[in-house]
């Protein structure tokens, strides 16, 4: 599975280095004081990808991080979820429809 990960993070790298030679083009980027500045797209779409990334990928650590501090103190006992079934759970029986 690792080399798979791999395989697919270098195609996407190979992508983007591809699209960022052919799209070298400064761009007009306008901040929210109203100045413009010329940025090249593909550092600004980079730029976009972080802020974007980022924010998400930090809640995600605080959220394991909070996880694994109330399993170690065992106030939860099972994986979120999952739930508790009997071990044989029986069918229902659901009468013919015309009879």
């Amino acid at each position: 599975m690792t080399i798979l990960r791999w395989i697919m993070l270098t195609a996407l790298l190979v992508a983007f280095l591809l699209l960022s030679v052919a799209n070298w083009t400064p761009v007009p980027f306008r901040l929210p004081d109203g100045a413009v500045i010329s940025l090249r797209l593909p550092l600004l779409l980079g730029a976009a990808f972080v802020a974007g990334w980022l924010p998400t990928w930090l809640y995600h650590l605080g959220a394991m991080a909070t996880f694994r501090r109330k399993a170690r103190s065992g106030r939860i006992d099972t994986v979120p979820g999952t739930s508790a079934l009997p071990s044989q759970a029986q069918p229902t029986i659901v009468p013919p429809a015309g009879a």
